[in-house]
C-alpha cells in the first residue's frame, strides 16, 4: 500500500499550468522493450524509462562487459561546488539516478532517491563517511519514475519522520496513481528474466560472460526481494510552481519550469553557487519520451536555459559544466518533436517515420563532438561495448513515443489511467 504522512503544501508563486494529455500507460514500453531485447541482446533502460529496468541483456553473439560485482559503494561522491556534491550512479542490474547532496550548516538536502530503498540506504552511507554526519532534513522527488523515487522511506527510516519528502503537486498525483501498478508491472516478468540468465550461465564456459550473467542474477534477486510486497512512500510536502527554502544559510529554490519529461518535473537550482539538479528534465543521454509531453518540451528547456548557473547535475550521466550539453539536449528533443509531428499530421505510419528519422538524419546528432559525448555517456552507464546501437535504439524508441503522443495521448485527461 502506499505510505504517506499528511500531505503538506508549500508557498505557491504563480500560476500552476493545467493541460489535458493522457498517459498511455508502461504495457507498450514494456512489449517493445521485451522485443528490442530478443532482437538486439541490448536492455533497454534508457535513461529515465518509466521504471526500474535491467541495466543489460546479453546477446549469444554479443562479448559481456558487465555490470561488475555487487558493492555497497553504488556512487561516486562528487564535489561540484561549495557544499554541493554530485553521487554519480555506478552501473548496477537496476538502474539508478544520479543525486545531488546540498550540505547546509545544520543539515542535508538531497534530490532523488533510486531505484529502490537500499540504494539510498547506500548513498546515506557514503554521505556520513565521505561528506558529513550532519542529517538529511528534506528529499527531493524531481519526478515519478521509479529510478528516482523508490527509495524515499528509507530517509525518514534513517533521520526520523521530521524529513520532508518534496515533490511538485503533479507528480505526487502521478506517484499516487500510478506508483503501485507501475511497481508491479516492474516486478512481474523478473522471475522469467531471472530464470533466462541461469540458462544462459548454464550454457556458457566463457568465465567473463559467467560473470556477467552472476551479477545480474544476483541483483535482479536482491530487487525482486527487496520490493517484494511492493509499497511506495508519497512525497509529504508539494508546491505548484516554486518554493524557497531559506534554512541553512542559503537559499534552494525547488522549481516547476513547465512539462517536459512528465508533468511536474522539478529542478533544485543554488543561485549562490550557481548549480543546479534537473533530474530528467534534461541529462547527457538520450531522453525517455513515453510520460513526456514533447511539444511543451522545448519551451520548458529554454525557461531552464534562461536561470544563471554554470554547472549541471542531471539525472543521468556526467556533471556538467555550462549550457552546451542543455542546447544539445533541447535541440534534439525539438527536432524529433517536429519531425514526428509533420509526419503524422501527412499520415505517414510509425514504421516509416522510424525509418526516415534515425541518428544519420537528425542535424542535432551530427556534430561528432556530440555524438561521441552521447556514446561515452552510455557506455559509461550501461557498459556496453557498442553504444552506438543504443543511440540507434533510442532514437527509434524516441520516435514511438512522440507518435503515441499526437495519436493517443494529446488532447486527451493530463493524469494518466495506468
Amino acid at each position: 500500500m502506499c505510505q504517506s504522512k499528511s500531505h503538506g503544501h508549500g508557498q505557491a508563486h504563480g500560476h500552476h499550468h493545467h493541460g489535458h494529455d493522457h498517459h498511455h500507460g508502461p504495457e507498450s514500453t514494456r512489449r517493445e522493450a521485451l522485443r528490442r531485447i530478443g532482437k538486439a541482446g541490448l536492455v533497454l533502460a534508457a535513461a529515465g524509462s518509466p521504471w526500474g529496468s535491467p541495466v543489460r541483456a546479453i546477446a549469444d553473439d554479443q562479448h559481456p562487459v558487465g555490470v561488475g560485482p555487487a558493492s555497497d559503494r553504488l556512487f561516486d561522491l562528487k564535489r561540484v561546488a561549495e557544499g554541493i556534491y554530485a553521487a554519480i550512479a555506478r552501473p548496477t542490474a537496476m538502474l539508478n539516478c544520479n543525486a545531488a547532496v546540498v550540505v547546509n550548516k545544520d543539515h542535508v538536502l538531497v534530490v532523488d532517491t533510486h531505484s529502490k530503498p537500499s540504494a539510498a540506504r547506500a548513498l546515506i552511507q557514503q554521505i556520513r563517511a565521505e561528506v558529513t554526519e550532519l542529517p538529511v532534513r528534506y528529499v527531493v522527488d524531481s519526478h515519478l519514475h521509479g529510478d528516482h523515487a523508490m527509495g524515499n522511506e528509507a530517509y525518514p527510516e534513517a533521520f526520523g519522520p521530521s524529513v520532508e519528502t518534496i515533490s511538485s503537486v503533479k507528480t505526487r498525483e502521478w506517484l499516487e496513481k500510478l506508483g503501485l501498478p507501475r511497481l508491479r508491472a516492474s516486478l512481474e516478468p523478473l522471475p522469467r528474466q531471472i530464470a533466462d540468465f541461469r540458462a544462459r550461465l548454464e550454457a556458457s564456459t566463457d568465465e567473463s560472460r559467467r560473470a556477467v550473467l552472476k551479477a545480474q542474477i544476483e541483483g535482479l534477486e536482491a530487487y525482486l526481494k527487496e520490493m517484494t510486497p511492493p509499497r511506495v512512500t508519497l512525497p509529504t510536502m508539494t508546491f505548484e510552481r516554486r518554493l524557497v527554502l531559506h534554512r541553512g544559510g542559503r537559499e534552494v529554490h525547488l522549481m516547476f519550469l513547465g512539462r517536459a519529461h512528465t508533468a511536474g518535473d522539478v529542478v533544485a537550482y543554488i543561485p549562490s553557487e550557481r548549480t543546479i539538479a534537473t533530474g530528467d528534465l534534461m541529462h547527457g543521454l538520450l531522453p525517455y519520451m513515453g510520460d513526456g509531453f514533447p511539444d511543451e518540451w522545448p519551451a520548458t528547456l529554454r525557461a531552464l536555459e534562461a536561470l544563471d548557473f554554470d554547472r549541471v547535475i542531471p539525472g543521468h550521466g556526467a556533471v556538467q559544466e555550462g549550457k552546451s550539453v542543455l542546447a544539445e539536449f533541447r535541440g534534439y528533443v525539438e527536432e524529433v518533436n517536429e519531425k514526428v509531428a509533420d509526419g503524422v499530421e501527412r499520415g505517414r505510419p510509425l514504421d516509416e517515420l522510424q525509418k526516415s528519422v534515425t541518428p544519420g538524419t537528425l542535424r542535432s546528432l551530427a556534430d561528432a563532438g556530440a555524438r561521441r559525448r552521447l556514446e561515452r555517456e552510455l557506455g559509461a552507464l550501461f557498459t556496453l561495448e557498442k553504444p552506438e546501437d543504443q543511440v540507434v535504439d533510442g532514437v527509434a524508441g524516441n520516435v514511438r513515443e512522440v507518435f503515441t503522443y499526437y495519436t493517443e495521448r494529446k488532447g486527451q485527461a493530463e493524469l494518466p489511467t495506468r
